[in-house]
């Protein structure tokens, strides 16, 4: 049984997600990184609230990890999910890969917010994602 009832789960490629998480404080919330963990450990069912965080790939899609995890996050029902992530702007699908997580969930779950900024988190994105954190009870 999980200690809390809210986690992040998230997957960085270039280190830029896991610095937004990093400079927040979670506490209350269980924290994983996607990249340490093998994909049967991934188990979503214990936390009711489920911040998903990623980096977009090219023009718009989700690291390979978030493919491999599909069985999981279907399994994902009535739960209150928080996309959040990186991408480049120079792209017409800017983080393209919260849109494409969002359509797959937003049926069966209610989504909080959709948090998406460029490059390495500055100090007004980390505030902002830390007020996200903040306001959810």
């Amino acid at each position: 049984m999980a200690l809390t009832s809210k986690a992040v789960f998230y997957y960085s490629m270039t280190g830029n997600t896991k610095a937004l998480i990093e400079s927040c404080d979670t506490t209350g919330y269980a924290v994983f990184d996607l990249y340490e963990m093998a994909l049967q450990e991934v188990d979503f069912r214990p936390y009711q609230t489920i911040l998903l965080g990623t980096s977009t790939i090219g023009d718009g899609f989700p690291h390979d990890i978030f493919k491999k995890l599909t069985a999981q996050l279907a399994g994902m029902n009535r739960k209150r999910i928080g996309l959040f992530g990186s991408g480049n702007s120079i792209y017409p699908r800017y983080c393209g890969a919260l849109d494409i997580l969002e359509d797959f969930l937003r049926t069966r779950n209610e989504i909080l917010f959709k948090f998406k900024f460029e490059g390495y988190p500055k100090r007004q994105v980390m505030e902002q994602f830390q007020q996200l954190l903040r306001d959810i009870s």
